[in-house]
């Protein structure tokens, strides 16, 4: 499905707006032991997706101000061996901060660990690494609280039992994988009328997305419901649903960036679905950046990121805020 960038910058910024994010102009709190411009690497699980265009832009917005030289770059399709060369082409070139949203939470250890050793900071957002692998991870929401959430759409959907089928991005993202633990462990615990009978993925690719759903819908006719946490997967799900005539017989929810779902949302092709503020998290992500290098983040405690706010931090895990729930009218707010 082709993106229209124009309304996709308007519209990010649109979100921006709604959800708070504001100029950083005298956030004194994370610059007061500046040690000068840095360099810093923000690299995405691939490029093109419009959720990674949102952190792209929510970085840009306040690099400046954190007197960040910012390159924001990504594979074109989700490799985490190529993440592996651009993170050693950016250590050779002298970065100072590698910011990855990681495609695979082992593969790319070696390769960040290497660059510590050299004095290169290293932070992930979004998709995390061994633990073992960077300094701070920017974590979007808390993975129990983003798995329990989808299912309890779910659950409070339905009367009784409700099989599901799960579009997920690839089968080693680290988030993910959390967030699918997350949901089962919230299905054994509290919402057991929810099934999940099978994990498709997308692989990054609305094509590859369109042909699970579809494969899900087609292969196991008494699913009554589908969760893709995959900003591919979902608009691709909800693609699928229309196209096989199956609006309101199949219930959809997921994550993805309400430029994309704006459509299907409207349709009520999706009734409800999550997501985190986006720019925000880009946002932040620089803010920990800029703090790494200069020693002014705590590995436990509380963050002072200026005006973004003040973030937990615990065992280097810094996290953004809660899951948001965006419906029909929330996302028709959005004024592009």
């Amino acid at each position: 499905m082709k993106q229209n960038w124009k309304a996709l910058k308007v519209g990010l910024a649109a979100a921006a707006l709604m959800v708070g994010l504001m100029p950083l102009a005298g956030s004194s709190d994370v610059l007061a032991k500046s040690m000068g411009p840095i360099r810093v690497a923000m690299i995405p699980k691939l490029v093109g997706v419009p959720y990674f265009t949102g952190a792209d832009e929510g970085a840009q917005a306040v690099a400046k101000e954190f007197d960040i030289n910012l390159t924001y770059n990504g594979p074109t399709t989700a490799d985490a061996s190529a993440q592996v060369s651009m993170i050693n082409s950016y250590v050779t070139e002298g970065y100072n901060v590698i910011a990855v949203s990681a495609d695979d939470p082992t593969s790319l250890a070696p390769a960040l660990e290497a660059a510590m050793r050299r004095g290169v900071k290293v932070i992930t957002w979004d998709s995390d690494v061994l633990p073992s692998a960077r300094q701070f991870f920017v974590d979007q929401a808390t993975a129990q609280g983003i798995g329990s959430t989808l299912v309890r759409l779910v659950s409070q959907h339905f009367k009784g039992k409700v099989e599901v089928g799960i579009l997920s991005s690839t089968p080693n993202a680290t988030n993910q994988n959390q967030w699918i633990s997350y949901m089962k462990k919230a299905i054994a615990t509290k919402y057991k009328n929810v099934d999940i009978v099978t994990i498709q993925y997308s692989q990054e690719e609305p094509s590859t997305g369109l042909a699970a759903a579809e494969a899900i819908i087609k292969g196991y006719p008494n699913v009554k419901a589908i969760i893709s946490p995959d900003s591919v997967g979902l608009p691709a799900a909800a693609e699928a649903i229309d196209k096989l005539g199956k609006k309101g017989k199949i219930y959809l929810t997921g994550l993805a960036d309400p430029v994309v779902m704006k459509e299907y949302a409207a349709n009520n092709t999706v009734q409800q679905y999550v997501l985190w503020d986006v720019l925000k998290l880009g946002a932040l992500t620089m803010a920990v950046a800029r703090a790494d290098v200069d020693g002014t983040i705590p590995r436990n405690g509380i963050f002072h990121a200026g005006k973004l706010g003040n973030f937990s931090v615990h065992n280097g895990v810094v996290l953004l805020g809660p899951p948001m729930v965006f419906n029909k009218a929330l996302t028709a707010k959005l004024n592009y």
